[in-house]
């Protein structure tokens, strides 16, 4: 039996552009932070721009340098036929890259040796310079030391979740399962191949797509929130989860909530409060379990919402009570929640008394 492949995460967004300063005025606008770091990559003659964009991961824009001698392949990220600037690809961070490209379900290119400055790095890189997977898969890097993010200085951007968009969401899947990819990363189908990046920025939520256009239609996004709430319960159900794969937990679920803030109703901001809670609550954090089982509540009680959320509510609430140690809390929020589900329908009531079955509370 083949051994598994380590997970990986998130590295950071490449945006490509024809001349460095007009991509990074681009980028800079989008985030609301100023994109100010980087240098030269001598070995593909292009030169770049970073800028941080959460605790691990970074955006970076790219273009060719002009100064530069031309270099004895295609550039890397299909940049000798960059004519605009826009999100092209990403970087997928590996821990072993030999490992990760080895069980690869698609063509990830050469394992390629990398410098800018005192940095070093391994990248996979097709031979054509192209994209991978018609431009939503990933490129595979190992950093020499601290990944890049590490490096850089804090921004107010934040990436929330990055999105595969593509005509054959099965073939995606199966290659981010090959790769052993973690973290907020949906799939979803279209006819044109394009990325879609969602950012919290000091001026609110923004959207990048690879398609030129920084707007999501409601239904789409709406498939988003759904895709990273199942995403987030896989690893729910996760017989042996990693210190990585609890990281990506967390993300997951707080970036379907973040989306269901801007496109759901009141139920699903409440389920997302709900979801966060349980996700927490299983990974011991009983603060932040009962203030995500507090916000879950103030909507119930605040909102029309469907008919079983109060009881899921209370159900989060006796949860993370019980995590904190307040036995007589917990116990008052799921007698609460039990008088509730009474007056659901059947299959409501199953599943909240399933769930409060689960609750680590003796029944006095």
């Amino acid at each position: 039996m083949p051994e598994p492949v380590p997970p990986t995460v998130i590295d950071h967004v490449v945006v490509t552009s024809p001349d460095l300063e007009a991509g990074a005025t681009w980028l800079d606008k989008r985030l609301g932070v100023p994109v100010a770091g980087g240098g030269a990559h001598a070995r593909m003659a292009t030169h770049n721009r970073v800028v941080r964009t959460g605790e691990s991961t970074y955006a970076e824009v790219i273009a060719i340098d002009p100064a530069a001698p031309a270099p004895d392949r295609p550039r890397w990220f299909d940049l000798d036929h960059a004519q605009e600037t826009h999100l092209a690809t990403w970087v997928l961070r590996s821990p072993d890259i030999a490992a990760t490209a080895s069980a690869s379900t698609e063509a990830p290119g050469a394992v390629t040796e990398m410098a800018r400055d005192a940095l070093t790095w391994r990248i996979t890189l097709p031979a054509d310079g192209g994209l991978p997977l018609d431009g939503v898969g990933p490129h595979i890097i190992e950093w020499d030391g601290d990944p890049v993010a590490l490096r850089l200085p804090a921004s107010e951007a934040r990436l929330i979740s990055l999105t595969l968009a593509h005509p054959d969401v099965d073939r995606v899947r199966r290659h981010l399962d090959s790769l052993g990819a973690v973290g907020p990363i949906a799939v979803s189908a279209d006819l044109t191949p394009h990325l879609i990046a969602a950012y919290h920025t000091p001026a609110g939520p923004r959207i990048i797509t690879g398609l030129g256009t920084d707007t999501l239609s409601i239904e789409s996004e709406r498939q988003i929130a759904m895709d990273l709430f199942h995403l987030t319960w896989t690893y729910l159900d996760m017989d042996a989860r990693t210190a990585i794969h609890d990281e990506a937990m967390v993300a997951t679920a707080e970036a379907s909530l973040w989306h269901w803030r801007r496109v759901g109703a009141a139920s699903q901001w409440a389920i997302g409060e709900w979801q966060c809670s349980r996700v927490h609550a299983v990974l011991g954090h009983g603060d932040l379990a009962l203030l995500h089982a507090q916000r879950c509540l103030d909507i119930a009680e605040s909102e029309r919402v469907e008919d079983f959320i109060p009881a899921s509510a209370h159900e989060a609430m006796a949860r993370a009570y019980a995590m904190l140690g307040d036995m007589d809390a917990a116990r008052e929020q799921r007698n609460l929640a039990y008088r509730i589900a009474v007056d659901l329908d059947n299959e409501d009531r199953d599943i909240i008394e399933h769930d409060l079955g689960t609750l680590p509370i003796a029944h006095h």
